[in-house]
């Protein structure tokens, strides 16, 4: 899914003008206890998550279960004053923004929009591993299944003797490029469990991509008959795919739908139309679904739908925070949905949503504080992690309330986050 990054003005001053008392924060919280362990990376950390920076190029590391970074050894000055250490990071590029970690846990894929290159972290030892260059831009990195390649759609691709755009496959053991499938304007992927089926979807087409990657000639085949289909969820044996159809929110004249389509026959066998569809996540037999019925900006919505049966859970759509959604993360304990979007009117209310999933009903609305571009529902804890106007924030997902204080407090813009350890 596309992402953008925008840091509030207002909160890069506040970032600025507390700096040094922030920096103390961050040392004392470390120092009181971040839980560490025997773990030969630098960080020493046992519950990472890496968080991508687009201004320092570095991915920062934060314990997600104490909300402490380790840091690097306190000095002293040449007028004798100490000078406290600083968090410890991985030094990768120029500017950071997407993430991927690979389906083993062992490596981390970060992309640097400013030289078209994917770089590969091993999380064992915090460096890099390598890098590959892709041939244009991308907004999405996915890796396969077995962790052995990644793919990133590319909608302005040149291809010789066709349509801009295609999905570019590289190894994430020696980073060579291994394949180039021609895709026109491709703008996000999606991949069956098994690992058989990729597929791809174009911003501006009624249409997706099916390419059977065990076939013995690799070919994108072009399926017709969807609503500007954006993504897509998957049945456990790989053959059902429950596309989420966009809608009007991304210029179709068709509402808002979830199609499911089945994979060996290439057909659409039933929709199930929906408030708005432009992100989704599936937890067990429910898809959950929000996006905009109009275009972004006026009104957006929340919608549950039974993939079992293909029956909508929501009788009414769920009036939810305006914007073009593009992130969700769900708490484990207490069923709280937290749902993102990267563009919104950020006035009175801000881009964040929560949805009581329990009962498929609107929490509060939250205050304005940017862009969110991740989110990262944590594991054992009803926290969520949010990168929202560039800055990390840390929900109590209980009351929706902001941790405070906040001693994770970095200099530069974050975009993206991924829990490292499971």
């Amino acid at each position: 899914m596309a992402n953008h990054s925008v840091l509030s003005g207002a909160r890069v001053l506040r970032l600025s003008s507390l700096l040094c008392v922030l920096t103390m924060l961050i040392f004392v919280a470390a120092c009181g206890g971040s839980g560490t362990s025997n773990n030969a990376a630098p960080s020493g950390l046992k519950n990472r998550a890496f968080i991508s920076n687009v201004y320092s190029g570095n991915l920062q590391i934060v314990d997600t279960q104490n909300d402490t970074t380790a840091d690097t050894t306190e000095t002293t000055n040449s007028a004798g004053q100490i000078v406290p250490g600083v968090p410890v990071t991985i030094t990768v590029s120029s500017t950071l923004t997407l993430e991927a970690e690979s389906p083993d846990h062992t490596l981390t894929a970060v992309y640097d929009p400013s030289t078209l290159s994917v770089f590969f972290i091993t999380n064992s030892s915090e460096t890099v591993a390598g890098n590959g260059a892709l041939g244009s831009a991308t907004s999405q990195l996915l890796f396969s299944s077995d962790s052995s390649t990644i793919y990133a759609p590319e909608p302005n691709l040149p291809v010789a003797g066709s349509r801009m755009g295609g999905i570019e496959a590289f190894s994430s053991s020696n980073y060579d490029l291994l394949a180039s499938y021609n895709v026109p304007s491709v703008s996000s992927l999606a991949l069956s469990p098994s690992g058989q089926y990729l597929l791809a979807f174009a911003g501006n087409s009624d249409s997706l991509w099916l390419i059977n990657l065990t076939a013995s000639t690799v070919t994108p085949v072009e399926v017709p008959g969807f609503a500007r289909p954006i993504n897509a969820f998957f049945s456990t044996d790989s053959n059902t795919a429950y596309v989420l159809n966009c809608g009007k929110e991304c210029g179709s004249s068709s509402q808002a739908s979830v199609a499911f389509f089945d994979i060996p026959s290439k057909t659409i066998t039933g929709t199930v139309p929906v408030g708005g569809a432009s992100v989704g996540l599936l937890n067990g037999t429910t898809l959950y679904v929000a996006g905009s019925p109009v275009p972004t900006g006026k009104t957006s919505t929340f919608d549950a739908v039974n993939v079992g049966n293909m029956t909508r859970l929501t009788g009414t759509s769920v009036q939810i925070g305006d914007g073009f959604h593009t992130t969700m993360a769900l708490t484990g304990s207490n069923n709280k949905l937290y749902i993102g979007a990267i563009t919104c009117s950020n006035t009175v209310t801000g881009c964040l949503s929560v949805v009581n999933v329990s009962t498929n009903t609107y929490n509060p609305a939250l205050p304005p504080r940017g862009a969110i571009t991740s989110l990262l529902a944590i594991p054992n804890r009803n926290v969520v992690y949010a990168i929202e106007g560039g800055l990390l924030d840390i929900y109590n997902s209980d009351n929706n309330t902001l941790q405070t204080p906040s001693t994770l407090v970095f200099t530069g813009a974050l975009y993206a986050i991924v829990q490292v350890d499971q």
